[in-house]
C-alpha cells in the first residue's frame, strides 16, 4: 500500500491520497461530508418511496462511502435494492474496513455489506443483493445484464485530468444507455468536457448547489437524467439547480471539448494529448477569457 496514504479528514472521517494519481479520493473537508452532500442528498431517495426495486451503479467504489450512505437509507425501508459496482482496486475497502474510524462510522447492516463486497464480491440480505466487478470499468461494465437499468449511477473517479479513461465520450454513452428514464447519474464533477458529454448523450444537467460552508464554490457537482425535473420541484428541494449564465458559458469554451477513447483501451497520456490537439485546433472561445470574465464580475 505504499502508493495510499492514510489520512482523516476535517469531519473525522478516514480517506486516502494516492501518490500515483497524486489525488485524495475525497475532499480534505471530509470523506463523509462530501459523499452526504455530493451523492446522497441530490439522490433524494424520498422519490423512490413508492419503487418497489431500486438499482444502483457505483462507478469507482472506492473506500464505499456513496454507496454506504445511500444504503443506510434505503436498507431502512421495504425497497428492493439491487447493487452494482466497478472498481478496479481492492485495496481501499480493505484497508477501510482494518480501521477503527471507518467502522464506528456505519450500521451493523452496512458493515455486513462492506465485508460480503471485500471477502466474496456478493452481498445478499433478503431480498436485496449485490456483487462488485472488479477490473477496469470500461470492461467490466459489461459483466451487467445488458438489460439492467440503474436509476441511480454514482460516477466518482479520479478527476478527468488523472483518469480521463472513465470520462470519456464513449464510457458516458455506455452509462447513459443503462440509465432508466426516472435515474439519475451523479458525479461532483463540473467539468465542461463532462457536461458538454452529458447533453450529447442526450441528458438534462443540473448543478449540485454547493452546502452552506462552501458558498464560495460556484457548483458542487452535476446531477444528470433523461427526464427533467419541473422548476417548482428543483426550488422547493433545493439539493440542485439549473445552471447558472456562467456555466452554460463554460459549455461553450474550449473546456467543452470531450475526453476521447473510442477503442475502451486507450491509456490517459493518449486520451489527453488527442484532447489536447482537438483544443488547440478548435474555433471555441478561449477558457482563460471566459474564466477572466467571471473572475472580474465576482470583484465587483
Amino acid at each position: 500500500m505504499d502508493d495510499l496514504k492514510k489520512h482523516t479528514t476535517k469531519d473525522g472521517s478516514l480517506s486516502l491520497y494516492s501518490l500515483f494519481y497524486e489525488e485524495g479520493f475525497h475532499d480534505k473537508d471530509g470523506a463523509l461530508r462530501e459523499s452526504t452532500a455530493k451523492y446522497l442528498l441530490p439522490a433524494q431517495l424520498e422519490q423512490f418511496s413508492n419503487t418497489e426495486k431500486i438499482v444502483i451503479l457505483d462507478v469507482c467504489m472506492g473506500l464505499g462511502y456513496n454507496t454506504g450512505c445511500i444504503l443506510e437509507k434505503l436498507i431502512q425501508s421495504n425497497i428492493k435494492i439491487e447493487w452494482h459496482g466497478l472498481e478496479i482496486d481492492q485495496r481501499p475497502l480493505k484497508l477501510a474496513l482494518n480501521e477503527k474510524t471507518f467502522q464506528r462510522i456505519w450500521s451493523p447492516k452496512i458493515l455486513h455489506f462492506f465485508n460480503c463486497i471485500n471477502k466474496s464480491g456478493k452481498w445478499s440480505e433478503g431480498f436485496n443483493e449485490g456483487t462488485i466487478h472488479w477490473g477496469d470499468a470500461r470492461q467490466k461494465i459489461y459483466e451487467i445484464q445488458d438489460y439492467i437499468r440503474f436509476d441511480l449511477i454514482l460516477l466518482d473517479p479520479f478527476s478527468p485530468q488523472k483518469c480521463p479513461e472513465l470520462w470519456s465520450e464513449e464510457f458516458i454513452s455506455l452509462l447513459t444507455k443503462r440509465l432508466s428514464f426516472e435515474g439519475r447519474l451523479i458525479t461532483y464533477s463540473t467539468a465542461a468536457s463532462i457536461r458538454a458529454s452529458f447533453i450529447r448523450a442526450g441528458l438534462k444537467i443540473y448543478s449540485i448547489v454547493p452546502s452552506v460552508d462552501d458558498q464560495n464554490k460556484w457548483s458542487a457537482g452535476t446531477v444528470a437524467m433523461r427526464k427533467g425535473i419541473e422548476r417548482p420541484f428543483i426550488s422547493k428541494n433545493c439539493q440542485f439547480k439549473d445552471l447558472s449564465t456562467r456555466e452554460v458559458e463554460h459549455l461553450a469554451t474550449r473546456s467543452s471539448i470531450p475526453y476521447r477513447d473510442p477503442t475502451g483501451r486507450g491509456n490517459s497520456k493518449e486520451i489527453i494529448s488527442t484532447r489536447e490537439l482537438e483544443q488547440s485546433k478548435s474555433q471555441l472561445k478561449y477558457t482563460s477569457s471566459w474564466r477572466k470574465r467571471w473572475n472580474t464580475a465576482q470583484k465587483q
